[in-house]
């Protein structure tokens, strides 16, 4: 299950992905608990504290999950709809909340074609957005219609806005602790979405492992697959018109795709390649080590450079030719070569994960799953989730440096 996250301590801003989650301070209450105090229909409670235990026992074959009927997808739906109903009441209700919307919604044109409230409507998204700022400007929450609750995207930034703008006395406040409140219970409802979705998950996980299987494993995309479904959950509401696992199917799918894509160590120019090739075969070395230092990001030794050397020089021996430049790249260099600008570039935290997730030294050939690593750090999988983005976007940024 994916817990609850503690608010930002640092003033630096955070993943678009840990902005989408609404981070909350981990829950004192047990999950079934929490689950019991939403007063849910007794059917669905019931298939929810089942699914929890199944999950729960260490078996070696995974349990099969019940799926969400309609029925279970219009009341938890209902029910987040009428959680972001009462937040966007609570955020008219205080001065402080107010100027956070205010900011938000000003620069809402940064998001194209982006919505404000729940309600269908035919206005342009500007008009909407003239609305949302006469709203929050004089604060009158009397009667608020449904129709004029917040979209999840607005919530999402608002609350990030918050969060990072108090103080810790105002963490105490009576209106921020009843906001908080309501936030932790849309999150249990988005938890109860991920735990009856994990059949869902499992199969889309195995069909794109076909397809980015050299990027992500099976296992991964499974963890990575259960934040696309918290995202969707956030979002769902029977009006659009179709079941819930066909609209979290896109979000899952989205998920995994980009984490496979961006989730690349090293990304070297096909110029690069060819010149670092040329040279080998020709016995160039002024030519290799410039490619070579290129590659290792300005850090190669001359040891470094004799071992590369050895694996681009054709046998004499045999009539065979040169190993695959990509391959012997990927393999060997991204173990060798690029090790000591993890360390440098990285924190030790952020530098340990990467080692972890990619089986570098000192983990060779142990690649680790995010799942592993949680526990290992004792902190949420969202959390290594996120490092593991933000130290990989470091690296691209040297290297891109590097390379040009």
């Amino acid at each position: 299950m994916t817990e609850n996250i503690a608010p930002p301590v640092s003033r630096s801003p955070p993943s678009p992905e840990l902005i989408d989650l609404l981070a909350t301070v981990k829950s004192t209450v047990p999950f079934i608990e929490r689950v019991r105090q939403l007063n849910l229909n007794p059917v669905l409670e019931k298939k929810i504290l089942r699914t929890e235990y199944l999950l729960a026992q260490r078996g070696a074959a995974p349990p099969r999950i019940e799926a969400l009927t309609v029925d279970d997808e219009k009341e938890l739906a209902t029910e987040v709809l009428l959680r972001r109903h009462r937040i966007t009441e609570m955020l008219l209700g205080k001065q402080q909340f107010r100027q956070a919307v205010l900011t938000v919604v000003q620069n809402i044109y940064l998001f194209r074609n982006r919505r404000i409230f729940f309600g269908n409507t035919t206005r342009s998204a500007e008009s909407e957005r003239q609305e949302a700022l006469v709203l929050f400007s004089t604060g009158c929450n009397s009667c608020l219609p449904l129709e004029k609750t917040l979209q999840h995207l607005i919530i999402a930034r608002v609350w990030n806005r918050i969060l990072g703008r108090m103080s810790c006395m105002e963490f105490q406040d009576d209106q921020f602790l009843a906001l908080h409140a309501v936030v932790e219970q849309l999150n249990t409802i988005r938890n109860i979405y991920m735990l009856l979705s994990t059949g869902l998950v499992r199969k889309l996980a195995a069909k794109t492992n076909t397809i980015y299987r050299q990027s992500v494993t099976y296992e991964d995309a499974v963890q990575i697959g259960e934040i696309g479904v918290a995202r969707a959950a956030y979002r769902y509401h029977q009006s659009c018109g179709v079941r819930f696992s066909t609209f979290a199917a896109n979000w899952i799918f989205k998920e995994i795709q980009r984490q496979a894509l961006e989730g690349r160590l090293i990304r070297i120019s096909t110029n690069t390649v060819e010149g670092f090739t040329k040279a080998a075969k020709s016995g160039d070395s002024a030519g290799f080590k410039k490619y070579a230092t290129i590659i290792a990001g300005a850090t190669a030794t001359q040891e470094d450079l004799a071992e590369v050397k050895d694996i681009f020089q054709p046998d004499p021996s045999t009539s065979t030719t040169i190993p695959s430049p990509s391959e012997s790249l990927e393999e060997s260099q991204r173990r060798n070569l690029l090790l000591s600008a993890i360390t440098e570039r990285l924190s030790p935290k952020s530098s340990d994960i990467i080692k972890r997730r990619y089986g570098l030294p000192p983990y060779q050939g142990q690649e680790q799953s995010i799942l592993s690593i949680s526990k290992i750090f004792g902190v949420t999988r969202s959390s290594i989730y996120q490092l593991e983005q933000s130290a990989l976007r470091k690296l691209q940024k040297h290297l891109d440096r590097e390379l040009l």
